[in-house]
């Protein structure tokens, strides 16, 4: 006898993608601004500039879907998605959305991935390519403010006049330090395009003459010294196993004697079979960044000690899941 409920579960992971376009496509539209209160499908279409007749397809889908009530002819979106589906609320989630929005074509390409071990080689223009890291490192703000406090809470910033970020990206939790405490100077390392978008967000938050900026890769800049603590923050997975070591022990290198390291990252268990969010997220390194892996706590830990730091603290988080773990400089 056929398992119906086996059956009914591989059918539907395996088109579970059409679900996840009806979705990003209504995000990348914008459709969401245009039915805060209910409004009639022609108007909708006229506001997102698309086809009425498709557009009412996917307005329905997205009721079926759970995220839009129909009242009448009329669509509105459902109150409690609100907040991180509209463009002007503090609280919403485009940028991240956009990014996936961005990599559905790239995910199409996993069975070459697989086959041949690297990633995708992307050829794509300049404009296109600042889009997207505007998307992602935006992105990366968007999912780190519903967080940064429990991360915030760890950190032990006594006695630290100077900081090194390094690949900050949006600078989510710099930023938030520096406002909090007035002392404290710092640098952010990252690439030039991911710098340009992470000094608009110190820029608005007027902490331009607090933070001065590093721009190049990892491998070929000289990050200075007398810093006191460092942060790797959600940058190991899309390095090498070379670049993870040398960022660390570059960081090593850079940091006043007792200074702290701080590594931020998703993680593994020592099978490598769990978080399952986290071991899919392996596939994601696999197709966007050469040698980029998820890692186990104790292989972040063997990382630090090889360049000399002494383990003082690891702080395990489950939702998202996430370790926060602290060195220091022997």
């Amino acid at each position: 006898m056929i398992n119906s409920r086996n059956l009914k579960f591989i059918l539907s992971l395996g088109r579970i993608f059409w679900d996840s376009q009806v979705f990003l496509t209504a995000c990348k539209l914008r459709v969401f601004d245009f039915i805060k209160e209910p409004v009639d499908v022609i108007t909708i279409a006229k506001n997102i500039r698309c086809d009425e007749r498709a557009t009412n397809m996917l307005l329905d889908a997205l009721v079926s879907l759970g995220f839009v009530c129909q009242k009448g002819k009329k669509y509105v979106v459902k109150s409690k998605y609100s907040d991180f589906l509209l463009s002007d609320s503090d609280k919403n989630v485009l940028s991240i959305l956009d990014h996936y929005y961005h990599m559905w074509d790239d995910w199409g390409k996993l069975t070459y991935c697989i086959k041949t071990g690297k990633a995708l080689e992307k050829k794509v223009s300049i404009e296109l390519k600042k889009q997207f890291t505007k998307s992602f490192i935006t992105g990366m703000d968007n999912l780190t403010k519903f967080q940064k406090e429990r991360v915030l809470n760890c950190l032990d910033l006594k006695g630290v006049k100077r900081i090194l970020d390094i690949g900050s990206g949006p600078a989510t939790y710099l930023r938030e330090i520096l406002k909090n405490n007035q002392d404290i100077m710092a640098t952010i390392l990252d690439l030039p395009d991911a710098a340009e978008v992470g000094k608009e967000f110190v820029i608005k938050d007027n902490l331009e003459k607090r933070i001065s900026f590093i721009e190049g890769d990892i491998g070929e800049v000289e990050l200075g010294n007398n810093y006191d603590c460092v942060f790797i923050f959600q940058l190991l997975h899309a390095l090498d196993e070379k670049k993870r070591s040398l960022a660390v022990n570059k960081a090593y290198n850079a940091l006043n004697r007792g200074g702290k390291i701080y590594i931020h990252e998703f993680f593994l268990n020592e099978k490598k079979t769990f978080p399952r969010e986290n071991v899919i997220f392996r596939l994601n390194m696999l197709i966007h960044a050469h040698g980029g892996d998820n890692l186990s706590v104790r292989e972040i830990k063997n990382l630090l000690e090889s360049a000399g730091f002494y383990i003082k603290k690891e702080y395990i988080f489950k939702k998202p899941a996430n370790v926060l773990i602290e060195g220091i400089k022997t």
